[in-house]
């Protein structure tokens, strides 16, 4: 009767956790085959600034941790393609100032509160309908992205010199995919928090890119083990009365050791 009580109470949490982690993990394939498996950990980070502000000004958090994050998400790009620096060098400086701006925020405006942990570590109870609507537009809003886009994504990942002849215009695809990232990692840090909500866009797709054979298959197979991981995550997490940012993460973890060894016998097995 708990278990069932306790599942209504978060219902709301369980719809927004399956539509940014199924978002998430379509972004974090193109994300981790472009080499930027940690511009989640480095736009995660740079959101706990956005917070911070939104704190200190006593507005909105969520609306306004999006505009800041979409804002340090163009800039990252911009940098990236500058390439004056190294990519991991552009997400550390991103990570660390992050960081730094949201302990010194909240440090001197006494905000170290009970609001400030459901942040880092996630409560899906306190997800709001507001969030939850927006989880869903932003889940249709990258299913259409890819749909349309399929073919323009598949030539860029594979060789961006002949998609940038035939006239794609890489640049805004890149912006594109950098933005959506931001924005799916804001929204998920209610589910996973800010510590774990970069495992919503790295580990469905590194999973899936061990076993999958194709490039339609591992937007396939990222999203199948993205959704399971919500699941029995949460359920695991009502059954044991654990924290369900922790149960869902440890879930994509287990997922990802069960490929690794179905990925390391088919090597032997040279299949």
């Amino acid at each position: 009767m708990d278990f069932i009580e306790n599942l209504g109470l978060i219902y709301q949490g369980i719809l927004a956790g399956i539509f940014i982690a199924l978002s998430c993990s379509m972004v974090g394939v193109y994300l981790l085959m472009r080499r930027l498996s940690m511009l989640g950990a480095g736009i995660s980070h740079s959101a706990f600034g956005g917070i911070a502000l939104s704190f200190l000004f006593g507005v909105e958090p969520t609306i306004f941790t999006l505009i800041y994050t979409a804002l340090v998400s163009f800039f990252i790009q911009f940098m990236m393609e500058r390439k004056n620096l190294p990519s991991d060098t552009i997400l550390s400086l991103f990570f660390s100032f992050g960081t730094a701006l949201a302990v010194i925020i909240l440090s001197l405006s006494g905000s170290l509160g009970q609001e400030i942990y459901s942040y880092l570590f996630g409560s899906i109870l306190t997800v709001s309908e507001m969030e939850l609507y927006l989880s869903f537009a932003i889940f249709i809003l990258s299913l259409l992205i890819f749909k349309l886009k399929y073919d323009d994504l598949f030539l860029v990942l594979f060789n961006e010199e002949i998609a940038r002849l035939r006239g794609i215009n890489t640049s805004f695809l890149n912006y594109m995919f950098v933005l959506l990232a931001g924005i799916n990692i804001v929204l998920s840090i209610k589910v996973a928090g800010l510590l774990l909500s970069a495992s919503f866009v790295a580990l469905p797709s590194m999973t899936a890119l061990l076993i999958a054979n194709s490039f339609f298959q591992t937007f396939l197979l990222s999203a199948m083990f993205a959704f399971l991981s919500v699941i029995f995550g949460i359920f695991v997490s009502l059954i044991y009365n654990i924290p369900p940012s922790g149960s869902i993460v440890m879930i994509m973890v287990l997922l990802f050791l069960l490929s690794f060894a179905i990925y390391t016998v088919k090597t032997r097995k040279g299949l």
